[in-house]
């Protein structure tokens, strides 16, 4: 088994059930690829489990295997973005300020996980605190695209972010599912950009109890995944109300794995109405999206589908409502970090003598956070002042929910049962090509929105630009509405057009 690139978790689960593998030999086949493959060459993990520590769990999945009692998830390689806490693993979010920490406790997410047998190999990079859109924004070093070629360093693409590490451990074919956090689209491009699947799930049915918070009534845990049958497997052990924990949490009401499943067996692509957003035709697209956009519509019409062009006129504020919003959750959820409890400390020195609590929460928080996380900070304490607020923040909440009233009348007054978006406007972009701020923000245009609103959307890898990068479609669908999106994903993904995708290998992996 050379990667987990090209398989499922039901035929893993599968083999091991039958005896054709071991837990053992495939947790350590999944350590060799990490460590073989240019001793991190990717920089895809901060942290990566030891074998010596996993033995335990390892022997306790083989043993319920053996007798017929395995859990869902039981010994399969799960990978966790690395602002999820793990109890007992270093969390760092990716950040100098929580280089030593090392939580006491798991999320609730990371319990389920572990509940249910899966074998947590390690803690993925990303962008500090969640914020970028290219992991190249964290104090362990920038993560490389698997779709990157190896050994040419003027050929290195990003991996989109925040979630990056999780995306190309993915492709990389480290792991069979990874977790990841979205807040503007932190998991979706990456998926996009790595050629993975990279669900967002509705805001409220998976528990954020454990995921350090940058913006709490955006931020979403979600999964990143190589099909849409691996993304039902691990929704339905994530899915549920955390009534002890997570006030915000929801029920879902419903078996997500088992509707997507009964959706795939008695409904086809006529039983669904897409709707394409006109407004989604930004200048900034370039020409192999705009194709593979185009290509989609063309081919759920081909297989008879409905295809309706809808409108969503108040996106174009999204962006910078967004920018507000969150930089201004951001700010608040942040202070916490001042070196006193846990985390990072300023050291003191000589010349340190007489400086006040005050000097030292300053020094540490000035040396613990990166540049774009300052930057961030201030702009939301800016947005927050007395003075501002009403002319900043509150006009923010005021275009968010006129941006969530637009999805609203899409998927209830028009019947619109997904729509179809491009995920960014461009594929990956080179680690040494140097953009200004405002294009980098530009990377989130397209899934921006979709968080404004807290509705479920998932990036879909479809094919190779004539750059031989991935690029990726974007399904949205109605507020708890994931197993018919889900079910639209495999859909496309299975035309005869594109299902050859998944034959493809990062260009690393040759």
């Amino acid at each position: 088994m050379k990667n987990l690139k090209s398989t499922t978790i039901k035929q893993i689960r599968n083999h091991l059930l039958n005896g054709e593998i071991k837990v053992q030999d495939l947790i350590k086949n999944t350590f060799n690829n990490i460590n073989k493959d240019g001793e991190n060459y990717l920089n895809t993990f901060v942290t990566v489990e030891s074998l010596d520590n996993l033995e335990k769990q390892i022997n306790e999945s083989q043993e319920r295997y053996a007798n017929g009692t395995n859990k869902k998830l039981d010994g399969l390689p799960i990978a966790i973005k690395d602002n999820f806490t793990t109890k007992g693993i270093k969390t760092t979010c990716g950040s100098n300020i929580l280089s030593n920490y090392i939580p006491t406790f798991d999320a609730t997410v990371c319990k389920k996980l572990k509940d249910e047998g899966a074998i947590i190999i390690g803690k993925t990079n990303m962008d500090e605190f969640g914020m970028g859109s290219s992991s190249t924004n964290s104090y362990y070093g920038s993560v490389i695209n698997p779709w990157s070629k190896k050994g040419d360093q003027n050929e290195l693409y990003v991996a989109g972010g925040s979630s990056g590490g999780s995306a190309a451990a993915i492709a990389a074919g480290y792991c069979m599912g990874a977790l990841g956090s979205d807040t503007g689209g932190s998991i979706r491009l990456p998926a996009s950009y790595c050629g993975v699947v990279g669900y967002k799930p509705s805001y409220g049915i998976i528990s954020r109890y454990g995921l350090v918070a940058y913006a709490s009534s955006l931020d979403t845990a979600g999964v990143l995944t190589n099909n849409c049958d691996d993304a039902a497997e691990l929704l339905d052990v994530l899915v549920g109300k955390d009534t002890e924990n997570d006030s915000t949490s929801i029920s879902f009401g419903k078996d997500i794995l088992k509707e997507y499943k009964n959706k795939l067996s008695t409904k086809t692509i006529k039983d669904l109405v897409f709707g394409i957003p006109t407004d989604y035709l930004v200048k900034e697209l370039d020409p192999d999206i705009l194709e593979l956009w185009q290509q989609v519509v063309s081919e759920i019409e081909l297989h008879g589908g409905k295809v309706v062009a809808v409108d969503l006129p108040h996106t174009r504020y999204a962006l910078p409502a967004y920018y507000l919003l969150a930089t201004s959750e951001a700010s608040s959820n942040l202070s916490r970090f001042d070196g006193v409890r846990y985390g990072y400390r300023h050291e003191l020195h000589s010349e340190d003598v007489g400086l006040g609590l005050k000097d030292m929460y300053t020094k540490t928080r000035t040396e613990g956070f990166g540049e774009e996380v300052k930057k961030r900070i201030i702009l939301g304490s800016m947005s927050l002042s007395r003075t501002q607020y009403d002319n900043f923040y509150t006009k923010a909440q005021k275009i968010r929910r006129l941006v969530s009233d637009d999805f609203k009348s899409v998927f209830g007054n028009q019947k619109v049962d997904v729509l179809i978006t491009p995920v960014a406007p461009s594929p990956a972009f080179k680690q040494n090509q140097k953009l200004d701020p405002i294009h980098v923000y530009i990377n989130d245009i397209m899934t921006i929105p979709i968080s404004l609103a807290g509705v479920p959307a998932v990036s879909v890898p479809l094919k190779l630009s004539k750059e031989n990068l991935p690029i990726s479609v974007q399904l949205v669908s109605d507020r708890l509405n994931d197993d018919t999106l889900l079910f639209a994903a495999n859909l496309l993904m299975n035309f005869d057009s594109f299902k050859d995708f998944n034959l493809k290998h990062p260009t690393f992996l040759k």
